[in-house]
């Protein structure tokens, strides 16, 4: 390696080119076929000397450029960079529950790629796209890193906190309701499958499903926690009657209840405790739109929406709903649309505990009219 600093010293004292190259001190050998040794360090110290002051130059330049304008050139970039992060990262959280869990593709994610087009626009109307046409490989290829590793470190943490990948419903089951064909694990507590009610006190048709869940439930464990009351006086079938699962718990052996109501008399979801990951999971998979009432029962049996049509109970007491469910000839109309739901609860928890290898109860399994859907349940 050449000594430019002995160079530097013997220029200074007017030594000449060849004298300077044959000093041993400076280290030079001259390329093969170069001739004159003196003429092609000369050549090579100007070389050097010249890319210095280019470098120089462009560090000089970038100190004295403000930060508003460094801002405005590297804005395109950066809105390609976004964009492309962001359209990645939808796709994929599109096909994965497991990255949806804290933003799912629609919409919170795509804003990100709206922000990047934003962000890309002003910088081509306000800015410089001339970097962006000179190097425009540079920031797809950062978009495409950031767009495959952030969902994925996403996707990897969640997974390692239990948290399911859903696949899409695509099974038709008894009742409205729907599964997926390839299955996961069965989502339990304790071993027994967890029934997953997300609702609100101030829902009509919370309400008015409320009572086959009752009924189901207590054919499964003692249902404690519960009270009654009525749906919102403001909203569409003001005072449904309804069964309040705001503090319900479930003493059961095979079957879990995980209820998150809400307990406000208000026609959103206000007041539902927050979910976790596995809720949001569900949720975010299967009721991206937060219709309420959802249900999942043992991870794998999902419906959405009313089991119940409220107007079955418009103009009654909570009081008048149980007196019938304990005398059904009372008003038999009322009560079978009740048991019929009843019955497809049963038998969705019934399936759920086959799949998870506990027993349910015999008083449940004994009923022909329940085990008659369970056959039907693929």
């Amino acid at each position: 390696m050449v000594d430019w600093e002995r160079v530097e010293k013997l220029r200074a004292k007017g030594v000449d080119w060849a004298a300077i190259a044959a000093d041993e001190k400076v280290s030079y050998a001259a390329p093969e076929g170069s001739g004159d040794a003196g003429r092609a360090l000369k050549a090579l110290y100007y070389s050097k000397k010249s890319r210095g002051s280019t470098k120089r130059a462009r560090t000089a330049e970038q100190e004295t450029v403000p930060n508003s304008t460094r801002l405005k050139r590297a804005m395109p970039a950066i809105g390609v960079i976004v964009m492309v992060t962001g359209l990645l990262w939808a796709i994929i959280a599109y096909e994965s529950s497991l990255v949806s869990v804290f933003l799912p593709a629609y919409p919170d994610v795509l804003l990100v790629v709206v922000g990047g087009a934003v962000l890309l626009g002003l910088g081509v109307v306000f800015g410089t796209s001339s970097s962006l046409r000179e190097s425009w490989k540079k920031p797809i290829a950062i978009g495409i890193i950031l767009g495959l590793v952030i969902p994925g470190a996403i996707a990897l943490g969640t997974s390692s906190l239990g948290v399911p990948n859903l696949s899409p419903l695509n099974v038709s089951e008894p009742g409205g309701w729907q599964s997926e064909s390839n299955r996961n694990p069965v989502w339990s507590d304790s071993n027994a499958p967890v029934v997953f009610y997300y609702g609100s006190i101030a829902c009509p048709y919370c309400s008015a499903s409320s009572w086959a869940l009752q009924q189901a439930l207590a054919q499964f464990g003692t249902l404690n926690g519960i009270s009654y009351g009525y749906s919102n006086p403001n909203d569409v079938y003001a005072n449904t009657p309804e069964v309040e699962f705001v503090s319900a718990s479930l003493s059961s052996n095979s079957i879990s209840l995980d209820a998150k109501e809400g307990n406000v008399d208000s026609s959103t979801t206000a007041g539902i405790p927050p979910l976790s990951l596995i809720e949001q999971d569900y949720l975010n998979a299967y009721d991206p739109g937060g219709s309420i009432p959802f249900f999942v029962v043992g991870g794998v049996f999902v419906h959405v929406g009313t089991l119940i049509n409220p107007p079955t109970l418009s103009g009654m007491t909570d009081s008048q709903v149980q007196q019938i469910i304990a005398n059904p000839s009372s008003n038999q109309q009322v009560y079978n649309t009740i048991h019929q739901q009843q019955l497809y609860l049963e038998a969705f928890m019934v399936k759920a505990d086959q799949l998870a290898g506990v027993t349910p109860p015999a008083s449940v399994t004994s009923n022909t009219a329940v085990m008659d859907i369970v056959a039907s349940i693929s």
